[in-house]
């Protein structure tokens, strides 16, 4: 049974399609992905767009040209735990974090077991700031257990935009339905 588990799951991409709906006059874009025949609708926060591939759907955030959001899938979950050893991880392995090369001065800010729930599926927040080029920056990852496979939602900013970026990435990551 777990066998068909991670093979269901593998199925999950990424590559967006994208869907116009009215509400109450006003378009709203809405992003389908597949999973097997299933479809996994977001509505990304408004006004910015997504392009991708199979395993990586990318979000363009206008005026925030230095800022990116990325939605990544996983054939199975990276992080071993979703509880407060996690951590301790992060800390003994920074990788996991997937900093640009060059990063320094690399700050965990905050680990929150389950900051939402996302389709019923439980999460882990990773928070961080982190100084590249002279530039301070922040970045959140957003892991999603999918019953053994996992998505992961990346935001990385300059630290002055984060709050606000944060902010909307994380009320558009409620839309997603099907996951």
């Amino acid at each position: 049974m777990a066998i068909g588990l991670s093979a269901a799951r593998a199925d999950l991409d990424l590559t967006p399609s994208t869907e116009i709906h009215m509400m109450e006059r006003v378009p709203m874009t809405k992003i389908v992905f597949h999973d097997g025949a299933k479809e996994i609708t977001y509505q990304p926060p408004r006004g910015w767009t997504c392009t991708g591939s199979h395993n990586s759907a990318a979000l363009s955030i206008p005026e925030h040209s230095q800022a990116r959001a990325v939605i990544q899938s996983a054939a199975r979950v990276r992080i071993p735990a979703f509880d407060d050893k996690a951590q301790k991880l992060f800390e003994a392995t920074p990788a996991l974090l997937q900093l640009p090369k060059g990063a320094k001065d690399l700050k965990i800010t905050e680990v929150d077991i389950n900051p939402l729930i996302v389709d019923s599926h439980p999460t882990l927040e990773v928070q961080m700031t982190y100084s590249f080029f002279g530039q301070s920056c922040a970045k959140s990852i957003l892991l999603v257990n999918r019953n053994g496979a996992e998505v992961s939602f990346t935001l990385d900013t300059l630290a002055s935009d984060f709050k606000t970026l944060h902010s909307m990435f994380r009320g558009s990551i409620f839309s997603m339905e099907n996951l």
